[in-house]
C-alpha cells in the first residue's frame, strides 16, 4: 500500500453505519472483482435475451441520460462500487471529471485498478474512500450528482440530501436509483419480513418510507423540479430470474462455494424479489435540481 493509499483509507468507528456497511460489502465482494464486469446494480431489463452486463450498462446509460451528462459536467458518484459504472460514464459521456466516493475500501482499491486497466485518464476519474453524509468536497463543486442503489444505506438518507444540495452548483442535477416502500405493511408477517430484510440489508429505520415522503424530504432541502419513477418491473424480476439460471448458479458455486455463493445468494435475491412482490419494496429513479 502506498503512502497516498494509506492516507486515503478511512477508519470507521466501531458500530457506525459506515463500518457495518463496509463490512457487509467487503465480505460479499470476495471473488467478484470481474464477475459480471464488476457491476453490482440490478440492471435495466428492456428486452428478452439480455445478459446481466447488458442490463447493468443499460441502467447506467439511462441514468447518465437523465443526468444530462456532457463534456462540461463535473460528476460526483456516491456509492460507486467497484468503479465499472464510472468507467462506463467516463468513456461514453466524456464528462470533464468524475469524483467517485464509496464507503468500502476494497471497492475503492478494485475501482482504481479497473480504471487504470481500462486506460481512463486519472485526471478525468478519481476514486475516494468516504461517507455520503460528510463528503470531502467544497460547496458548489459539482454540476451533477449520481447514486445507484446506495442511498438506502446512508445514515441517514435525509442527511445525504443535505450534503448533496451543499456540493451541487446552482442548477445542478441529481439522479438517484433507490428503493422506497410502496405500502405500509399490514399484518405481523409483512411487518416482520420488512424489518428483517431492512436489518440484514443494513438500511436504517429512518430510510423506510414511500415516494410521497421521499419527495417531501427533497423539497425541504431546497430541491425543485422533482420526478420519481417506479421502475421495479424493469429491474428486480430480471435480476432475480437471471441469477436463477443454472449457468449462473454454477458460476456462483465456483466463485464463492455452495453455502455462501449458492444458498446465501439465493436467500438475498429471493428476499428482495419477494419483498417486491409483497409491495414492500419498489425500485425508483428520482431526479431533482438545485
Amino acid at each position: 500500500m502506498s503512502l497516498k493509499e494509506f492516507l486515503d483509507q478511512k477508519g470507521w468507528q466501531k458500530g457506525s453505519q459506515e463500518r457495518n456497511v463496509e463490512k457487509f460489502y467487503a465480505t460479499a465482494i470476495t471473488g467478484f472483482h470481474d464477475y459480471h464486469g464488476g457491476y453490482l446494480n440490478f440492471g435495466h431489463w428492456t428486452r428478452e435475451g439480455m445478459t446481466y452486463e447488458e442490463a447493468a450498462e443499460s441502467l447506467v446509460n439511462l441514468l447518465g441520460q437523465k443526468l444530462g451528462l456532457n463534456a462540461h459536467s463535473r460528476l460526483l458518484d456516491v456509492g460507486s462500487g467497484m468503479g465499472s459504472q464510472d468507467v462506463y460514464l467516463s468513456q461514453h459521456f466524456t464528462p470533464e471529471k468524475i469524483d467517485a466516493l464509496d464507503v468500502t475500501w476494497k471497492h475503492v482499491e478494485i475501482a482504481r485498478e479497473r480504471a487504470k486497466r481500462e486506460g481512463v485518464n486519472p485526471a478525468k476519474l478519481e476514486f475516494h474512500h468516504g461517507t455520503a453524509v460528510q463528503t470531502p468536497f467544497p460547496e458548489a463543486s459539482f454540476t451533477h450528482l449520481l447514486s445507484i442503489e446506495a442511498p438506502e444505506h446512508f445514515n441517514t438518507r435525509d442527511d445525504f440530501f443535505t450534503e448533496a444540495y451543499r456540493v451541487l452548483k446552482p442548477g445542478g442535477v441529481m439522479v438517484l436509483a433507490d428503493y422506497t416502500l410502496p405500502q405500509n405493511p399490514k399484518g405481523l408477517f409483512k411487518k416482520f419480513f420488512l424489518n428483517f430484510a431492512r436489518s440484514v440489508w443494513h438500511v436504517p429505520p429512518a430510510n423506510v418510507y414511500g415516494n410521497d415522503v421521499y419527495e417531501t424530504k427533497l423539497k425541504a432541502k431546497g430541491f425543485k423540479n422533482i420526478t420519481i419513477e417506479n421502475i421495479g418491473q424493469w429491474t428486480i424480476p430480471g435480476y432475480y430470474f437471471e441469477h436463477r439460471k443454472w449457468e449462473q448458479v454454477k458460476k456462483m458455486r465456483k466463485l464463492r462455494g455452495f453455502w455462501k455463493g449458492v444458498v446465501g445468494g439465493f436467500l438475498i435475491d429471493f428476499g428482495v424479489y419477494y419483498a417486491y412482490k409483497l409491495k414492500l419494496c419498489e425500485y425508483i429513479i428520482a431526479r431533482a435540481e438545485k
